[in-house]
Formats: structure tokens, sequence, C-alpha cells
């Protein structure tokens, strides 16, 4: 992880202490999450959430893409006339690990029967470019359910909107743990 990213993360993670006590305040808790990603790979997230943003410093291992290539052949036959054939071709290449620093609002409502639906958007800044994400800076979705105090289970999506191609987005199903501090969560 390039250093203004580690520096970037203990800041928002941590913060300065008159920060800290100040989230206190609210309702915080860490979490910790793990899942798997849409490209074989794994993910996995520690943030922090103070009222109705959430902070994140996560990695995404190794993963592969499928790349298909289209190929037109032709070449002339006795008659003059074009004669293509096209080809197709796939491979897997693989695409190294990376990691992001997310901010993002969240939205929670009303609980019912232990769940609640929680939404988010913000923006992830990655270490790496790939084909998945293919900027540095990115747009971050969630949308996940809270089931009781402890437990979540949240779709992410990391994307550049169609800003620079290759445009595949990251997708990560992670199962979230909730930890310290009053679960007091907004909409409850």
């Amino acid at each position: 992880m390039p250093p203004v990213l580690l520096r970037l993360a203990t800041l928002a993670l941590l913060g300065p202490p008159a920060a800290t006590a100040a989230l206190a305040a609210e309702s915080t808790t860490w979490q910790l999450a793990s899942g798997p990603t849409r490209a074989q790979g794994g993910a996995v997230e520690l943030s922090l959430t103070s009222g109705h943003w959430a902070a994140a410093i996560g990695y995404v291992g190794e993963q592969e893409v499928r790349v298909r290539n289209e190929q037109d052949l032709c070449y002339t036959v006795p008659a003059g006339l074009p004669d293509c054939v096209t080809t197709l071709t796939e491979t897997r290449e693989p695409v190294r690990g990376y990691s992001y620093l997310s901010m993002e609002r969240r939205f929670a409502f009303r609980t019912r029967y232990g769940l609640r639906p929680e939404l988010g958007i913000g923006f992830a800044a990655n270490s790496d470019r790939n084909p998945y994400v293919s900027s540095l800076v990115t747009f971050s979705l969630s949308a996940g359910i809270r089931l009781g105090d402890r437990w979540a289970l949240e779709w992410r999506h990391f994307s550049n909107a169609g800003l620079s191609n290759p445009n595949l987005g990251q997708d990560m199903l992670l199962l979230r743990a909730h930890f310290g501090g009053a679960d007091r969560q907004p909409g409850r």
C-alpha cells in the first residue's frame, strides 16, 4: 500500500484524540468484513462507522479476468471474392490484489423483525489499476441488510462510472461483524 493511502487510512480510522472523543458520543462501531468477489477472489475490510459515515480500509486478493478476443481473417478465393472467417478465443488472465480506502455516506432504514436495510454511496481510493477498477479513485456503492446488532450481509461495488475503460467494476459480497460502541444506529 502506498504510504499516502496508509496515512489517510490511519487518520480516517483512528483520527486525532479530539475526533475520537467526538465520535464516541455518537453511535460508533468497528466492523470486520470478509467475502468473495465475483471473479473468484476474496476481500477483507476493516471499517469504522460513526453516525451516517463509514471509513474503511480493505484488500481485494488476486483474481482472474476473462478476456475474449474476436478476429476476422479474410482472404481472397479464386473467384476474386473475399472470404472471411471469424475466430473467437477466450483466455483467463490473473489480476493482482490491491488495497483500497473508502468513505461512504450510509442510509439506514427502519428495523423490522430484527432486520434493517442499509444503503451507502461514496468514493474509494485504490492502490492499483486493473480491469475491475481502472481508475485510482472510483465511486463506491453498497446495499445490505443488518441482521440484529452484530451481523450484516452487504454487496459492495466500486466503479468509475464509465470515465475510463475498461469499466468492469468490482463486486464483493461481504459478511460484516459489528464490534463495540453503542449500537444505536440511525433509523432505529
